[in-house]
């Protein structure tokens, strides 16, 4: 995993991993990702709790599909018989597909965030004509 393992006490995520150890490790980012949320009214926090579940067993799934292509590459050989062929690493396909999915809800997650606690601020080098402001004051 990049940036060092942040499930404190786990070995490394893998295929192999129990599905208790999985558990907790989709708990801890279950965990992480509603403090990360906690500015936000309890309503919403409470609306988008099953898209936050969700979110964290992704996490968590895509990280075991990563380091999965990494041990593995995202080719394998295929025996069919007689005939041996390279093709993708079902792992591989797996995680093409769920990053998608897992961008899309996270990018709803953030959206939650008041603006001055998204995670990707505002472009410094854009002055505010307005607009936006404009726009949020009609609650629009």
């Amino acid at each position: 995993m990049r940036g060092g393992n942040k499930f404190k006490g786990m070995t490394k995520l893998s295929l192999k991993m129990s599905i208790e150890k999985q558990d907790v490790a989709i708990q801890l980012e279950y965990e992480r990702l509603r403090q990360t949320l906690s500015g936000i009214s309890a309503e919403k926090l409470a609306a988008a709790d099953n898209l936050i579940q969700r979110c964290a067993f992704m996490t968590i799934t895509l990280q075991i599909l990563e380091d999965e292509v990494k041990s593995k590459g995202p080719t394998i050989l295929m025996h069919n018989g007689k005939q041996t062929m390279r093709v993708e690493n079902p792992a591989q396909k797996s995680y093409n597909t769920m990053i998608n999915r897992y961008t899309a809800a996270m990018d709803k997650l953030i959206s939650l965030l008041p603006r001055e606690s998204a995670i990707m601020p505002a472009d410094p080098s854009k002055e505010s004509d307005g607009f936006d402001d404009f726009v949020e004051e009609r609650g629009e």
